[in-house]
C-alpha cells in the first residue's frame, strides 16, 4: 500500500469515525427531545385530569346542593299538604257529625225551606238570607274545597321544584 492509499484510508477512517460520532450526537439530541415532548405530554395530560377532576367536583357538589335544596322544598311542601289535609279532614268531620253548621247565603227566602220569609234586623248583610247545608252535603263540599286547596299546595311544591332545577 502507499503512503497515498493509506493516508485516503486515514481519511475516510476518519470521515467514518466522524459520521459516526455524528450520528451518536444527533441521536443524544433526538432522545432529549423525545423525552422533552414526552414530558410535556404527560404534563398535559396531568393538567386535563386535574381540570376535569375540579370539575367534576363542582358539579358533584352543584348536584348535592340542588338535591339539598329539592329536599327542603319537597318537606316544606309537604308539611304544608299534610296541615291543608288535616284542616280539610276535621271540617269536614265536624261538618258530618253536625259539630259545625255551614251556611250558604239565598236570594230569596222562599226558595229554602225553613227560612223565616221575615226580614230580621238590619246587620252586616243587610238582610241577607242564610240556608243550612245538610251535614252530608258540607261535608261533602269541604272535601272538595280541601281537594282544591291540596291541588294548590302541590302546584306551588312543583313550581318551586321548577325554579330550583333552573337556578
Amino acid at each position: 500500500m502507499t503512503a497515498q492509499q493509506v493516508r485516503l484510508l486515514v481519511l475516510v477512517a476518519a470521515f467514518a469515525m466522524a459520521a459516526a460520532a455524528g450520528a451518536l450526537v444527533n441521536g443524544w439530541r433526538w432522545e432529549a427531545k423525545l423525552a422533552a415532548a414526552n414530558q410535556v405530554h404527560a404534563d398535559t395530560l396531568a393538567e386535563i385530569d386535574r381540570t376535569t377532576a375540579r370539575q367534576l367536583q363542582a358539579q358533584q357538589e352543584h348536584q348535592a346542593d340542588l338535591q339539598r335544596r329539592l329536599e327542603l322544598t319537597e318537606q316544606q311542601h309537604y308539611q304544608e299538604l299534610a296541615h291543608a289535609q288535616e284542616n280539610t279532614d276535621r271540617l269536614r268531620a265536624d261538618l258530618a257529625a253536625d259539630r259545625q253548621r255551614l251556611l250558604v247565603k239565598v236570594r230569596s227566602p222562599a226558595s229554602c225551606s225553613g227560612v223565616p220569609a221575615t226580614p230580621s234586623a238590619a246587620g252586616v248583610d243587610n238582610g241577607a238570607q242564610y240556608a243550612e247545608l245538610h251535614p252530608a252535603t258540607a261535608a261533602d263540599l269541604a272535601a272538595l274545597a280541601g281537594d282544591a286547596d291540596s291541588c294548590a299546595v302541590r302546584l306551588k311544591g312543583l313550581q318551586a321544584w321548577v325554579i330550583e332545577l333552573r337556578k
